[in-house]
């Protein structure tokens, strides 16, 4: 996982001053750090030499000087709770959290969609328009001595746009508490980006399972029942029609065990008896697999939103089969 640049918007919040931008990469570092200690694997670049509590309180501290600095009303010997009155430091605490919040996004959502998902920033009240190139190739016709053309073809872009839709989170979190060091604002807005990434990451994936469901999509591309004659049918087909741009093939954890070799077909494992674990195959006949993190569907009895039983075959590098908005707030 390579961080993405700190969005333009963030950098101008922070006047392009480095000690204070460094305060929103210390909370990209944060989120990855927890995110890989969450979940048992390194999901980017981040400090391991110092640990998640003592980044924890190290950045709570940075951000309380970020609102200090921007409220332009630091609090000195000030009371805390007289201090905290000042509508400057309420405006202060919630630009700030916005501001972190939106530099984490970026990352947050290139990390679980963006194999699939090209998504644009857009500013306040704007829309975005996305250019789809024809994938298809042109025609070669038969010719003659001295006959300077041929059939002449033009292909043409397909230009589609995307209108924001505004969605909110409403969390609460003791702001005295938060001021006072009693409760970590850190960590109530990396739980924030992990929200709206989950929200994000359902969206993206409806949009995707309804493309692949739908009548208009192609029947010779989709197969039912898993066999390795039919996977290997379809990552050359998407490599074929996508002018050979290498075909991925792409699911969950549970959907890509399904590729895994089998002992019936005459394959046989070999795995250190030290340190004895089977994980998934991450090549199959020169076709790259790339695991899709499941997502959590917030329901009470703990389903998950991905399905387990598909598998998909994409040419992300040609483009990205589903298009979206990343919606800056006004405020």
């Amino acid at each position: 996982m390579t961080m993405t640049k700190m969005p333009l918007n963030v950098v101008q919040f922070a006047n392009n001053d480095p000690n204070r931008l460094s305060i929103y990469e210390g909370m990209r570092d944060l989120y990855f750090h927890a995110l890989s200690e969450d979940e048992g694997k390194n999901y980017g670049n981040y400090d391991k030499s110092v640990s998640l509590a003592e980044k924890n309180e190290k950045l709570s501290k940075h951000i309380f000087s970020e609102i200090e600095t921007l409220s332009k009303t630091p609090m000195g010997d000030m009371n805390l709770m007289v201090w905290a009155t000042n509508p400057s430091v309420k405006w202060a605490v919630d630009a700030t959290r916005n501001a972190i919040i939106e530099a984490i996004i970026p990352d947050a959502i290139i990390r679980s969609i963006g194999i699939y998902t090209d998504i644009e920033n857009v500013e306040f009240g704007q829309t975005a328009t996305f250019d789809i190139k024809p994938n298809s190739l042109m025609s070669t016709s038969k010719s003659g001595n001295s006959q300077r053309t041929a059939w002449v073809q033009k292909q043409f872009d397909t230009s589609v746009t995307l209108t924001p839709v505004n969605h909110d989170i409403t969390v609460q979190a003791s702001f005295y508490k938060v001021l006072a060091g009693k409760e970590s604002l850190a960590d109530f807005m990396r739980k924030a980006v992990v929200s709206i990434e989950r929200d994000m990451s359902k969206d993206a994936y409806a949009a995707l399972t309804g493309l692949l469901s739908s009548a208009t999509f192609p029947t010779a591309l989709k197969k039912t029942g898993y066999t390795a004659a039919n996977l290997l049918n379809l990552c050359q087909t998407v490599t074929a029609y996508n002018q050979g741009n290498k075909a991925v093939i792409v699911g969950t954890t549970q959907a890509l065990s399904a590729v895994f070799p089998s002992s019936s077909d005459g394959y046989r494992v070999v795995t250190d008896a030290n340190s004895m674990s089977i994980q998934l195959i991450k090549n199959f006949y020169d076709y790259d697999t790339l695991v899709l993190p499941q997502v959590a569907s917030g329901s009470s009895d703990f389903g998950l939103t991905l399905n387990d039983n598909q598998i998909y075959v994409i040419s992300p590098s040609s483009d990205k089969i589903v298009k979206g908005n990343l919606y800056r707030p006004a405020c």
